[in-house]
């Protein structure tokens, strides 16, 4: 199968899981609630997904020319991190797990330049914290040694 017809066939498995998940977050046990409801945060959130993952088919299916192979070892060193980051962040919170993730992850990716880096490493957490944390209200988990972060 042609790197191309792998990416649509990714793309399309993205949409149809997020259009699966949104489609079990429907239903009668919590009619009435709106807002309040337990499933109204995730409905935000798959409904993005499914929004990003159809423009992400439809660039693909858009697309001519091939591309080149994706780089194996950049995958697995992003999956292994994702799976220490979702370890760690239930002993250590989420800010504290959060930082060295991304900014391995953009080591991993090719950043290079340390600006971005830092800005982005520690600047996209801290916004996090201070969205869930503090404007909406539900915590993310924190770290034993500060409540703040």
């Amino acid at each position: 199968m042609s790197v191309l017809r792998e990416r649509r066939v990714t793309s399309l498995a993205l949409l149809l899981i997020a259009a699966a998940l949104l489609s079990q977050t429907f239903g009668q046990s919590y009619s009435g609630l709106g807002a309040f409801s337990p499933m109204f945060f995730p409905q935000i959130v798959l409904g993005f997904w499914l929004f990003v993952a159809t423009l992400d088919l439809g660039a693909e299916l858009r697309q001519r020319h091939s591309m080149t192979r994706p780089r194996i070892v950049r995958v697995i060193l992003i999956a292994l991190a994702c799976v220490t980051f979702l370890l760690l962040m239930t002993r250590i919170g989420f800010f504290l797990a959060a930082v060295p993730f991304s900014v391995f992850a953009l080591l991993v990716l090719g950043l290079r330049t340390p600006v971005p880096i830092v800005l982005v490493g520690v600047g996209v957490p801290a916004a996090l914290v201070a969205l869930f944390n503090h404007l909406l209200k539900l915590p993310l988990p924190s770290s034993p040694w500060a409540w703040w972060f």
